[in-house]
């Protein structure tokens, strides 16, 4: 992911445009966990995004997975969040995986479910056509570069199933 010229990657304007039922998933190395560095970060400004990740509260949840969408109509809340308990891996690749299914949505860690949500009530199409689409880098000014590698990032326009992301442990 990282260059010499940037620490991020940009997509392309509505990468996301029509997704309703999706997966979103790519391997990971963390060199270190910053406090709201991302995987991922998909948007159009502070209030018009969803993002991946690696650490959300230093002191109650530190080194923790996160994901959250939210949209100006519908404030960030716990429905449309998932929060892993589970500490991520430092220098070791990791697959990371977050499938929007309906008003489910679930978090993967290396083939095993971390986080469930059956109250989502938003999806990527929520957010319209996102222009601010980072691998590695947030929209939030302050919150630091991922300190990390990215590899083989996929975009599905459909819910895998477990049996299927299992399929990318091997």
């Amino acid at each position: 992911l990282a260059s010499s010229s940037s620490p991020y990657a940009t997509l392309p304007t509505g990468v996301l445009d029509g997704l309703t039922n999706c997966t979103i998933m790519g391997w990971v190395k963390l060199n270190t966990v910053s406090t709201w560095q991302r995987i991922f970060d998909f948007g159009t400004g502070t209030t018009n995004y969803m993002f991946l990740t690696t650490q959300y509260d230093p002191n109650a949840n530190a080194d923790k997975l996160r994901f959250s969408i939210r949209t100006p109509a519908v404030p960030e809340t716990a429905a449309n969040q998932l929060s892993s308990s589970v500490t991520t891996p430092i220098g070791s690749w990791v697959h990371v995986a977050v499938v929007l299914s309906g008003s489910t949505g679930r978090l993967y860690l290396n083939g095993s479910q971390v986080a469930i949500s059956t109250t989502m009530t938003l999806n990527p199409s929520s957010l319209g056509s996102t222009t601010l689409n980072y691998l590695g880098k947030s929209q939030f000014g302050p919150d630091p570069y991922l300190n990390g590698s990215l590899d083989d990032f996929r975009i599905y326009n459909r819910a895998l199933t477990v049996g299927e992301i299992a399929l990318f442990q091997t």
